[in-house]
């Protein structure tokens, strides 16, 4: 398994230029079913990001191809039916992206979903090629995408890379039917990106080659999430201008911690009287809501005054809620490589947060944050108490993000594509 850093590989890249036949630009096509749109713009925003990136490098073209489950236009179905507003084609960020439906039976359905997606994104891809000759598939998440890819590649006589970025290897192994799938698609001739040292090691301990396998965590868009004035940032949010506050951003899920924020409040209560809290995020979606809990956690501690849920926001307007925050909490109990944190950082808001996935990788230098020893109220309460009486260089928390631009995540990437089309090419297939 291969640790590359964005320099190091940025170093290789630079010096070649890439082509598909006939001198003309590499053309790419990305394969993923979260890819943001018009109708929810954070959806997989990670995936786009790399794309555009991808996109932007000089002799690459990227389209997408993002498979999404049908749904009548009923509203009647509540959390389905925002599926069905998705445009079937559309421009983001540059980029087309075309959006097969397929049918997906519900419980029974995820478990053969490469094989219920197939026809349907076969049939939108066979439109694409004959405008968009593509040399390589990008897929992302190596089930159900990846899966999926493997049977696509070989149709099309194309090398597949695969990214791996987290349920994706750390769940659906030990599943029945989707487990062998899996083990399966990491046995092939393919090339695997994984977000994290974590996600790499998984990868390798189901069957991927570990010399097929460079991990290669997200980048952050610099431009977009660059600090505001703490004070300027309040006010234009209808915030506080004194006391301290803790800000906490994702999709309401169990597995975001919000509640163990919120009790971690409770316990800080009395040695910080003025300190508030800001959860930022939509409800969580699948069935899987933890809005309600949170709510009763707020309620039962008595903390309305105190933590605050804005629901979702415009992701251009969270390098406010980042730049208004003294501290930033992240308390999943399982991570890739989270954006969330990244773009806190890059505001040069230091982090408080749980020691999973990529957020150990992310926190290894200790002027951006402090990595809790578990995933508790208190634990997190003793955290917060060390991270708000600390003095933070926010300046030198930016610096160091800088380093870790979408621009050199897509160079590191761009190396990957050449040795899956190098390794095609020598298997003559």
């Amino acid at each position: 398994m291969q640790q590359l850093t964005a320099s190091q590989e940025r170093g290789s890249t630079s010096r070649r230029t890439p082509s598909g036949d006939n001198g003309r630009p590499r053309r790419v096509l990305v394969l993923s079913g979260p890819f943001p749109s018009t109708v929810e713009p954070g959806y997989g925003v990670f995936v786009k990001e790399r794309a555009r990136a991808v996109a932007d490098l000089p002799d690459y073209e990227v389209r997408v191809v993002s498979p999404i489950p049908y749904f009548p236009p009923l509203k009647l179905l509540k959390q389905w039916y925002h599926w069905s507003q998705f445009p079937y084609e559309e421009a983001i960020a540059g980029l087309r992206v075309a959006r097969p439906r397929f049918a997906l039976p519900p419980k029974i359905g995820g478990y053969f979903q490469p094989r219920l997606m197939e026809p349907f994104v076969r049939r939108c891809i066979d439109r694409i090629r004959r405008e968009f000759p593509f040399d390589l598939i990008d897929s992302h998440w190596v089930f159900p995408y990846g899966v999926l890819a493997m049977s696509l590649g070989r149709r099309y006589g194309t090398p597949v890379v695969m990214t791996g970025r987290g349920e994706d290897m750390r769940c659906f192994p030990e599943y029945p039917v989707i487990g062998p799938q899996i083990r399966r698609a990491l046995r092939s001739h393919a090339q695997f990106i994984a977000v994290s040292r974590e996600i790499g090691e998984l990868m390798r301990a189901q069957g991927a080659d570990p010399d097929r396998v460079t991990v290669i965590p997200n980048g952050i868009d610099c431009a977009k999430f660059t600090p505001v004035d703490q004070a300027e940032a309040r006010r234009r949010l209808g915030l506080p201008s004194e006391g301290p506050l803790v800000v906490s951003v994702g999709e309401c899920l169990e597995l975001k911690g919000f509640h163990i924020l919120v009790d971690a409040i409770s316990e800080l209560s009395d040695r910080w009287p003025n300190l508030q809290a800001v959860i930022v995020g939509r409800p969580g979606r699948f069935g899987r809501d933890f809005t309600g809990v949170i709510k009763q956690r707020i309620a039962q501690h008595r903390l309305e005054e105190r933590v605050r849920l804005v629901g979702g926001r415009p992701h251009e307007e969270l390098r406010l809620w980042y730049s208004a925050a003294d501290v930033f909490a992240l308390l999943s109990s399982r991570e890739g490589s989270p954006n969330v944190l990244l773009e806190a950082l890059a505001c040069g808001t230091p982090a408080v947060a749980t020691g999973v996935g990529g957020i150990l990788e992310v926190l290894a230098a200790p002027h951006l944050g402090l990595v809790l020893p578990e995933r508790t109220a208190a634990a997190t309460a003793d955290g917060l108490n060390r991270a708000l009486t600390r003095h933070w260089d926010r300046a030198a928390i930016r610096h160091t993000m800088e380093e870790q631009s979408w621009q050199r995540t897509a160079e590191s990437v761009s190396g990957v594509f050449d040795r899956a089309v190098a390794a095609h090419s020598a298997h003559g297939s």
